[in-house]
């Protein structure tokens, strides 16, 4: 596994630790849902930011190997090729399939957060959609191929069967909460995806 990729395992897993920690603490206080709604929400940004320090990192590091690499290499580099040949070497290597996740995590999460004030909060905590849009960015590392796209399948698959459990299985009228699957999920979908 990669920089990137441990990294984002650490980020998830981390995730879901404080997760736990406010599920725990919101039994004595009722701020912190707001305080999850606040680490969510930065957690989200702070991921962005990294992943295109680490692409602006790799661009700068292949530019070093290409400029100190012998004469063949030295011309990959400026003076004889222009710098965006090496910005375009590790977009389409790297930053690409995380660009691709940004959007759709973006994408979701507008979504979800304009559903659920259209419905007065009726599907998602206010930081719920936050969790979502984490395991979807973060899932974007290139090694693991699009792996967003099994977490979203999976993920429907788990809110399908749990709602069926719940309304058939349990006999109750109230909803299955995704709250506690989301990181969880995206967990073990990198993990599947990265043994598999």
């Amino acid at each position: 596994m990669n920089f990137a990729g441990a990294s984002s395992l650490a980020v998830l897993v981390a995730a879901f630790i404080f997760q736990l920690v406010v599920y725990w603490f919101k039994s004595y206080k009722s701020n912190w849902t707001l305080i999850a709604y606040r680490v969510n929400k930065s957690l989200f940004w702070l991921a962005a930011v990294f992943v295109f320090l680490l692409y602006l990192y790799l661009v700068y590091a292949q530019f070093i190997a290409w400029r100190d690499g012998g004469e063949l290499l030295k011309r990959l580099v400026p003076p004889y090729q222009s710098v965006t040949y090496v910005f375009g070497y590790h977009f389409t290597r790297f930053a690409l399939y995380y660009l691709i996740s940004f959007a759709a995590s973006v994408l979701f999460l507008s979504a979800v957060t304009f559903l659920n004030k259209k419905f007065n909060e009726k599907f998602f905590e206010k930081e719920e959609p936050y969790l979502g849009a984490i395991a979807i960015f973060l899932l974007g590392n290139p090694l693991w191929r699009f792996a967003w796209i099994y977490y979203l399948i999976a993920l429907l698959a788990v809110a399908f069967v749990g709602s069926l459990v719940v309304s058939h299985v349990l006999k109750k009228s109230e909803r299955f909460s995704l709250y506690y699957l989301w990181l969880p999920v995206a967990i073990l979908t990198l993990l599947l995806v990265k043994f598999l």
